[in-house]
C-alpha cells in the first residue's frame, strides 16, 4: 500500500467527473476494506485496476497496483478518514519492547546507489524508488517491520 500525490486522472471513462488517486494496493482484501469504509461515509470512489491485478497478480507491478480512485471533491475527506482508521486500528497494538499502545506507521524510502539498482526496482516493482511501511512506538522509538501479534 502507497500514498500517491493527487493527479488527475482524467475522469472516469464515459462520466465526466475528475478523480485522483489517492493509494495503491497489491492486496484485494486491503483495497475492498478501505474501499467499503470509504463508500459508507458517502465518499464517490472506486478501485482502478482492480480486476486486472486480482486476475494476474504478477501484472500489479507493470501496471502499479490498483489504484484508489477518489472524487476530488472528497478527496481532503477520504485522507482524513483513512489516517483516522489507521490510528485507531494502530491502538490494539502495544509496542513488543515498553508495552504502550502508542504505535504510528511510517514510510520508508529506499534511494538506490546505482541506476542498475533503480532500474531492477522499476522492472520489478513498477517503480524506481521502492516505499515500505514500517511502524514506531511513539513511547520508546523502537521501529519494527510487522505489527506485534
Amino acid at each position: 500500500m502507497e500514498k500517491s500525490n493527487y493527479a488527475n486522472s482524467g475522469g472516469r471513462e464515459g462520466k465526466g467527473m475528475n478523480y485522483v488517486q489517492l493509494r495503491t494496493f497489491d492486496n484485494y482484501i486491503e483495497a475492498n476494506i478501505v474501499l467499503a469504509m470509504l463508500q459508507s461515509a458517502h465518499i464517490n470512489c472506486h478501485l482502478k485496476d482492480e480486476h486486472t491485478v486480482t486476475i494476474d497478480p504478477l501484472l500489479s507491478p507493470a501496471i502499479g497496483g490498483m489504484k484508489l480512485m477518489v472524487h476530488h471533491a472528497h478527496a481532503e475527506r477520504a485522507w482524513s478518514l483513512m489516517d483516522e482508521a489507521e490510528a485507531q486500528y494502530l491502538k490494539n497494538f502495544a509496542c513488543p519492547v515498553c508495552h504502550a499502545h502508542a504505535l504510528k506507521a511510517i514510510s520508508v524510502h529506499k534511494q538506490y546507489k546505482c541506476r542498475l539498482g533503480a532500474l531492477a526496482s522499476m522492472l520489478l516493482n513498477g517503480q524506481a524508488v521502492e516505499v515500505k511501511k514500517m511502524y514506531q512506538c511513539e513511547a520508546c522509538g523502537y521501529d519494527f517491520k510487522e505489527l506485534p501479534r
